[in-house]
Parts: structure tokens; C-alpha cells; sequence
């Protein structure tokens, strides 16, 4: 009887184990670089509980770390997680991993882009049009600075999200705005303290430079530092994330803008998405996308 009685126990504590491995959903940001993914995390979070699902999260030491998040990608894979929302380093690089995935009949939501992929099932697409973005930063300065501009752009990581946000300025002030110019282009990988560098080696470039144009809060936030550096307080820095960070800088006074990108929401519709997935229901549009604004003094307080 007690040999019955553990072996009964034994495969309870095992049916129980498998049930909880069974309803883990996969997190998967490029890293943890930028606040923006503990924005997305703070909104998947608490979806994933009230639909009775674990949130793990597995992220690449840094934003350059294609093949770790490959091989994060197959770990889940491996556990047989129900879902899997990624924000993807290198989108291209990542469809191997999703035909895996799709393969195993694991659905997957990708999140802060919508920007399809061809050759891989995706079941939907959380995110901000990253392009449009770019245009609404534009459309920022050349108010800020009364249609006169000498800008330079930090640049991320070459992959879409750079393409997206550099391109949507640039064609704005292209099509609509002659007297802004990008006279400096340089990269600074989505980090402040490349981005810093990246600001000071173009300032002592161009020295007429009065607008510093960051495709994220970190680099812009390093422009910042780099301005203080070298005593320019005549140059305009604004960022694109909307991280809480950045708005307490702007409230401050430090940064003069971020475009808010809705991360918080953009993390919970992946969440709702995959639950959609997972329940077999069929999407006629695989875009979902957030609102976004930009943030600068006279907003601010409005998203603190």
C-alpha cells in the first residue's frame, strides 16, 4: 500500500510539474538595455496572470547577441511553452528559430515591431509604427526650432528599427520641411555611453550642430551627457522610447523630448495575443499598434 501510495504521489507531483510547464508563455526583448523592455514586461505581466499563464523571461546580455537569443528562442522551444512573444535583435536572423516554433506547433507574436516577415509564421505583430515615429519627431523639431535646423542622428544597431526610425525623420524633413538638415550620422547601438561618444565625436565635427536626434532615450540621454561636456547648451536633444527615465529627464529640463511609444501596452496585447493563439482564434489583421506622442515640457506631466 505505502509503495502504491508513493508511486500515486510521484505521478501527481509529475502530471502536476508537466501542467504548470505547460502554461508558460516565452518573453523574449533583444536585452535589457533600455527600460522599455521592463515597460513591456510591467505590461505583460500582469495579463499572463489573470489569463492563468507564467510569464518567463529570457534575455541576451546585450543588443548585438543574435545567436543567444536564437538559442533562448530553442530553449523555450524546448520546454513546450505555449507561446512565445519576441522582440527580435535581427528579424531576419530570427526565422529559423520561429519555423522551429512553428514546427512545434508553438504560436508566435512578435512585439515592438510591425514590420512582417516573409518565410515564417508570425500570428500577430505588437508594436508602433516606428517610420511614422521618426516623421513625428520631425515634425516636433521643425516647431522647436522654427523651421531652421542643424541635426544629427544617433543610429542604433543596423537592422529594421534603425531603418524605420532614422528614415521617417529624414523623408519628413525631406518632403516637407527644406530648412532642416541632417549634416551627421553615427551609431551608437541602442547604448548611452556609445551614444555619448557618438554625440561628442559629431558635435567637435560639426560644430553648428543644434539638434542631436537620438533613435532611442539611451543614446539621446548620452547626447546629453555629451553636451554637458562641452558646455553646448544651445543644442536640442530628443530621444525616441518614452522610458520613465526620459520623462523625469524632460520634466527635468535635461532632455527636451521623447516620442512615448506606448511600451506598457505594446507588452500587453503580445500577451493577449498569444492567449488568442493558444485558443485557436483566427486574426484577419495581424497588426496591432499603440498610440504614440511626443513627450516634452509642456506634455509631461501627462505621462509621469
Amino acid at each position: 500500500m505505502k509503495k502504491a501510495l508513493a508511486l500515486v504521489l510521484v505521478l501527481l507531483i509529475a502530471l502536476t510539474s508537466s501542467a504548470f510547464a505547460a502554461d508558460k508563455l516565452g518573453f523574449l526583448p533583444p536585452a535589457m538595455t533600455s527600460p522599455f523592455y521592463a515597460s513591456c514586461i510591467e505590461g505583460a505581466t500582469p495579463v499572463a496572470d489573470a489569463l492563468g499563464y507564467e510569464l518567463e523571461i529570457l534575455a541576451p546580455p546585450s543588443e548585438d547577441d543574435y545567436a543567444t537569443q536564437t538559442s533562448m528562442m530553442e530553449d523555450f522551444i524546448t520546454q513546450g511553452v505555449k507561446g512565445i512573444a519576441v522582440c527580435g535583435i535581427n528579424l531576419d536572423a530570427l526565422i529559423p528559430a520561429i519555423k522551429k516554433a512553428n514546427e512545434a506547433g508553438i504560436p508566435v507574436v512578435m512585439f515592438n515591431t510591425i514590420t512582417e516577415l516573409e518565410g515564417a509564421d508570425v500570428y500577430a505583430y505588437s508594436g508602433y509604427n516606428q517610420y511614422n515615429g521618426g516623421a513625428k519627431i520631425a515634425d516636433w523639431v521643425n516647431e522647436k526650432m522654427n523651421g531652421e535646423a542643424v541635426v544629427a542622428i544617433i543610429e542604433g544597431l543596423p537592422s529594421d528599427y534603425t531603418t524605420q526610425r532614422m528614415g521617417g525623420f529624414v523623408d519628413k524633413c525631406k518632403e516637407s520641411y527644406p530648412g532642416i538638415t541632417v549634416v551627421a550620422t553615427q551609431p551608437g547601438d541602442w547604448v548611452r555611453e556609445k551614444g555619448m561618444n557618438a554625440a561628442m565625436d559629431m558635435i567637435q565635427a560639426h560644430p553648428e550642430i543644434n539638434v542631436i536626434y537620438g533613435l532611442s532615450d539611451e543614446m539621446a540621454l548620452g547626447a546629453v551627457q555629451a553636451c554637458k561636456q562641452l558646455n553646448r547648451d544651445d543644442i536640442i536633444c530628443v530621444g525616441l522610447d518614452g522610458n520613465p527615465n526620459a520623462k523625469e529627464a524632460v520634466k527635468s529640463g535635461e532632455l527636451d523630448g521623447t516620442l512615448d511609444c506606448g511600451p506598457v501596452a505594446i507588452g500587453a496585447n503580445a500577451i493577449k495575443a498569444l492567449a488568442d493563439a493558444i485558443d485557436g482564434v483566427e486574426r484577419t489583421d495581424k497588426i496591432i499598434e499603440a498610440e504614440t506622442t511626443v513627450v516634452d515640457s509642456t506634455n509631461v506631466d501627462q505621462f509621469l
